[in-house]
């Protein structure tokens, strides 16, 4: 006892030297640090980016910049359970003391330095965040000093819940993993704020010694269980059972924890992510995404039936967006077959790789048709060979239909109306259209010309989309969504504007015709869908580029817009990328699923059923003209119709002529005691040709007796059009390919056209030939007149290519 008295009196007087210097050292860094400003506590971190599908589900977890695990949270989105057994386990009496529990840290100098038992640290949670966030070093004396001065530093400027929050935030739990967010999300795939008691003890534990108690190694998984049982015991001596259930609590910690590793995040959607990880740099920590996982896998698996299905036709790589027009976000995004499939170059992401959409353009050129009162859905459109100086646009079959309707010719994907049509679209054009919708990297003009309607420019499948969203809402265009934003963000972020692109009418009226382009025969695959027996109507539209390099289907419901492509990324040609056959089937089960999932949903939204716009209108059609019917057409049917807009003409392919009733022949006028009246069709010599080469008979008039003048011939009739050249058209021609083709369409009883150049005659040609004359360089004037002395003229120019 006396020997032991007398240490402890040898030892005061160096014990005093000791604490009086360490005192004022401690004295002097505590007076610079307060009179500092407010630290912070985050300074130099890069975090972690939590993507969350639409539901929460979680899509993918990236790594800081320094490949580590770490996400903010704040305190309010933290279990209680957690925030509890963190305090009673690190710092019981944090809410006390000012930042330094001064009692537990005479206790830990005297057994540490004093007596040397062993080691003990007292760090109140407050010194431990300024032991991380300043990177001192605590294990000497002077750190300790500086750690505890860190520490009233912090508590100067910060409240209790801010610096609680900043802890649970920083610390280590294990591996490459800080804070409690990222551990909660990586060993037990939830949300800190979803702990439960006997997980929230379990991460409590880990700060402590992090290395040895690592829960995803069996000595680490042992070292922190039994860490958490004596938590256990103390959490049960500090609580009544007004605050927790006893018996819940002993439930929750006999179930052995599922502890899940940084190898069982997933990776879900990842040329999406990878997306917006490129586009949205000023996101990060949390991102509450616009995408469904439900129908990304919807997606992923059909594609992935079709492809094996379609393995022998060496169709092995497809893409798809899927958007729901109502909101513009985004809910699906295959960007690849298989992203980490090198034979098919997997990470490159279609839905904004630049390719060819083939026919997929059309229903805009129409829709604009109809917007321009050049056609309304059942105008006879002509289906002929055309030609617009060195272009001459060929069907996908090769050969022509003749007359037809525009809603077949669209759906049927005739390429020769849709540049007939190209051609007459004025403010806007095709190009200013799809200018106007936002469609980027776009040469000028006339580096397309009218091939633009049949694929000659490239776009993206998200342009696409929105595209098709612009006839879905009717006419407006919109950006597409890819995150949920809350209001603080959609007051920060720059939107682009909505634009009207397209009337109301003219987008519902193309809606419309896009729904009669009948569904594939058959999916080929053995899944059958169970779908209601009133699907929703679909609106779609087939593409195919050049050289078979890519296959589309683009098309929406009362809900999504979905576009499915299949091709090469190589631009490999293959003849079965066709999109009706290649593209379509998988376009349908995609959405006939979709509609089929949400019918099977009591709690699905009521379908938006949108109603014409009020400036449509059904009149009275002549079934076989498409115009307005005339006293003589011989049936009629319901068409829609926009008033003041659509065209008015009135059919005259059917028209009352006198015949002789001696000869058979017409009269040059009605004579009542020797003719009578009989009705015959006056078709266009174009087309009545197309009816002649298909071996369609067509009741054409008689000619005319030969005492008739030109006066009488005159009397009635169509004037011809002068479809070759066009009017104020620049034609350049080049030494050997000088010849420029004159050509006209003729009423039916006409059999000759002559040509004048500038006032001069230049010959005569068949109705059913062209004229093809020696161009020289000039301005000119040509005139057809027919052999009843009609006439057009139009005006072009001539230059020569040096």
């Amino acid at each position: 006892m006396g020997a032991t008295a007398n240490t402890k009196s040898a030892f005061k007087p160096i014990i005093k030297s000791l604490m009086f210097g360490l005192s004022g050292l401690f004295l002097i860094s505590l007076l610079a640090l307060w009179l500092s400003p407010k630290p912070t506590l985050f300074s130099w971190q890069t975090w972690s980016t939590a993507y969350f599908d639409r539901q929460g589900n979680l899509l993918r977890l990236t790594l800081a910049d320094d490949d580590k695990y770490r996400l903010k949270s704040p305190l309010t989105q933290i279990s209680p359970h957690l925030t509890k057994a963190t305090l009673l386990y690190e710092d019981q009496y944090f809410f006390e003391h000012p930042g330094v529990h001064v009692p537990a840290l005479w206790r830990a100098f005297w057994s540490t330095y004093v007596l040397k038992e062993r080691q003990i640290g007292a760090s109140t949670i407050s010194m431990q965040l300024a032991r991380i966030a300043f990177g001192i070093d605590s294990s000497t004396l002077p750190g300790k000093f500086l750690q505890m001065a860190g520490a009233l530093w912090i508590e100067r400027h910060y409240t209790k819940q801010q610096i609680l929050e900043a802890y649970l935030n920083r610390v280590p739990y294990g591996g490459n993993i800080e804070g409690v967010y990222a551990a909660s999300l990586i060993y037990f795939q939830k949300k800190p704020s979803q702990l439960n008691p006997a997980e929230a003890m379990a991460l409590a534990v880990i700060p402590q010694n992090p290395s040895k108690r690592n829960p995803v190694t069996a000595s680490g998984y042992q070292a922190m269980t039994e860490a958490r049982a004596r938590l256990f015991g103390r959490w049960q001596a500090t609580s009544d059972e007004a605050e927790t259930n006893p018996e819940s609590l002993k439930l929750w910690m006999s179930m052995p924890l599922q502890i899940h590793t940084t190898r069982d995040l997933p990776f879900h959607a990842p040329h999406f992510i990878e997306h917006l990880r490129k586009t949205r740099r000023d996101l990060n920590n949390e991102v509450i995404t616009s995408l469904s996982l439900k129908h990304q896998t919807k997606v992923e698996r059909w594609t992935r039936l079709w492809l094996q299905q379609q393995a022998k036709l060496k169709l092995n790589n497809a893409g798809a967006i899927l958007l729901n027009h109502r909101s513009m976000e985004v809910e699906a995004w295959l960007g690849s077959a298989n992203f980490f499939n090198n034979a098919i170059e997997g990470q490159v992401d279609i839905v904004t790789a630049k390719r060819s959409p083939g026919s997929t353009l059309k229903p805009f050129v129409y829709g604009l048709a109809l917007e321009q009162g050049i056609i309304h859905p059942k105008s006879l459109l002509k289906d002929t060979p055309s030609r617009y100086a060195a272009y001459t646009p060929e069907n996908y079959d090769l050969a022509y239909a003749g007359p037809i309707s525009a809603t077949d010719a669209l759906i049927s994907s005739r390429n020769v109306p849709a540049v007939r049509l190209t051609a007459k679209l004025k403010n806007p054009g095709l190009y200013d259209f799809l200018k106007q919708a936002n469609i980027t990297e776009m040469k000028p003009k006339h580096h397309y010309g009218l091939s633009l309607a049949l694929g000659g420019m490239e776009v993206t499948m998200l342009e696409m989309a929105q595209l098709y969203a612009v006839l879905a809402n009717q006419g407006e265009w919109q950006p597409t969504q890819l995150v949920v934003l809350n209001a603080r963000q959609k007051a920060t972020l720059r939107m682009a504007p909505e634009k009207q692109l397209m009337q109301p009418e003219s987008a519902w009226l193309t809606e419309k015709m896009l729904q009669q382009n009948p569904a594939t025969d058959e999916t080929g695959l053995d899944q059958i869908i169970e779908v209601s027996h009133q699907q929703k109507p679909i609106a779609w539209k087939t593409g195919t580029s050049f050289a078979f390099r890519d296959a589309w289907a683009a098309g929406f419901d009362d809900q999504y817009v979905l576009i499915v492509w299949l091709g090469h990324f190589n631009s490999d040609s293959n003849p079965n990328l066709i999109g009706r056959s290649a593209a379509g089937p998988l376009f349908f089960n995609i959405l006939r699923d979709l509609q089929a999932s949400a019918a099977n949903n009591t709690h699905a939204s009521e379908p938006n059923r949108k109603p014409p716009p009020e400036n449509v209108k059904q009149v009275d059609i002549c079934s076989s003209t498409g115009a307005l019917p005339g006293r003589f057409c011989p049936r009629t049917e319901k068409g829609w119709f926009i008033p003041g807009v659509s065209p008015i003409t009135v059919s005259d392919v059917y028209r009352e002529i006198p015949i002789v009733t001696a000869t058979g022949k017409r009269a040059c006028y009605p004579q009542p005691e020797r003719t009578h009246m009989k009705i015959f069709e006056f078709w266009p010599s174009d087309v009545l040709r197309l009816f002649q080469m298909a071996g369609i008979q067509r009741k054409q008039p008689p000619p005319f007796e030969q005492q008739c003048d030109l006066a009488d011939l005159a009397t009635g009739g169509t004037k011809p059009v002068i479809q070759s050249p066009l009017n104020r058209l620049i034609y350049q021609i080049a030494n050997g390919k000088d010849e420029v083709p004159l050509q006209a369409t003729v009423d039916a009883d006409v059999e000759h056209t002559y040509w004048f150049l500038n006032q001069s005659y230049l010959g005569q040609s068949h109705k059913n030939k062209p004229f093809f004359w020696k161009a020289k360089p000039g301005y000119y004037q040509l005139t057809a007149v027919d052999d009843r002395g009609l006439s057009d003229a139009i005006e072009f120019e001539v230059r020569k290519i040096n």
